[in-house]
């Protein structure tokens, strides 16, 4: 079976629901069960318990659902508790230059590819103690990845440089700051606007870095599948129960109307 990094260098298409506020095994099966190839965990703007985080994370994993994590901070405990509870992917908010982006990946990975401490045994184990430790270190480097996540002027501006980085694994354009940051909030469609984001794209494929955008809407998610984006951050759980609430009770509404007549 194909980890998830070797699905992303296969050139596959996937798909993410996003969690902020529910942080419940439930919530895992419903999105695996729905047939999402992994989970983004809002973990910039939310607030979450450490414990929850830790449990869910886990149960994503012995679901088969690689976890990606969004970190509020660029601080090696912060990545490391992370890594620990067994998320797989780091996702930089933010990212504007590559000094940061080399930080992160230093956290991220094992010597001698970075300066990871050792800590076996915990969920990123699934909390069985590795008898070839280099052998599981090597494993890590491997299934660990790493996202840039470009969302202001300054990102796209030095772009060629944070996209140089050997062994950038994602390069994701977040649309609604980079709409913002450039004067257009909301605009995600317009020429202008696209022609901006395919501008980061070349030059993340130009390097070899998969692209990713936040998936909105069949029409959006097909262009950008057609111009080479491989991996989408849908809905969030809080966006996905707004909208079947909404269609439901438009519906029962409806039915009332019906039999007042």
């Amino acid at each position: 079976m194909k980890t998830f990094s070797q699905r992303l260098k296969a050139g596959e298409v996937v798909f993410g629901a996003t969690v902020m506020e529910y942080l419940r095994p439930s919530l895992v099966k419903t999105f695996c069960n729905a047939g999402f190839d992994y989970l983004f965990i809002e973990n910039e703007h939310a607030l979450f318990s450490q414990e929850r985080l830790s449990d869910f994370i886990l149960c994503a994993r012995d679901h088969g659902l690689a976890v990606v994590v969004k970190t509020g901070q660029l601080e090696r405990a912060a990545t490391a508790r992370l890594l620990e509870a067994g998320a797989l992917g780091i996702q930089l908010p933010r990212t504007e230059c590559l000094s940061d982006l080399e930080q992160l990946q230093s956290f991220m990975k094992y010597p001698p590819h970075g300066t990871r401490a050792s800590a076996t045994g915990y969920g990123n184990s699934a909390y069985v103690k590795p008898t070839n430790k280099r052998q599981w270190y090597d494993q890590m480097n491997e299934e660990t990845f790493l996202v840039a996540h470009i969302e202001t002027r300054k990102g796209v501006e030095n772009i060629d440089q944070i996209v140089s980085l050997p062994g950038l694994d994602i390069c994701l354009v977040g649309t609604s700051d980079l709409s913002l940051d450039y004067g257009r909030p909301g605009d995600y469609t317009s020429d202008e606007s696209r022609a901006l984001i395919q501008q980061v794209f070349d030059a993340a494929r130009h390097q070899g870095v998969a692209c990713g955008i936040p998936a909105s809407d069949y029409d959006s998610v097909k262009y950008w599948i057609e111009h080479g984006v491989q991996f989408f951050e849908c809905a969030t759980e809080i966006d996905l129960i707004r909208s079947a609430a909404g269609r439901l009770i438009n519906d029962l509404h409806r039915a009332r109307e019906a039999c007042a007549r």
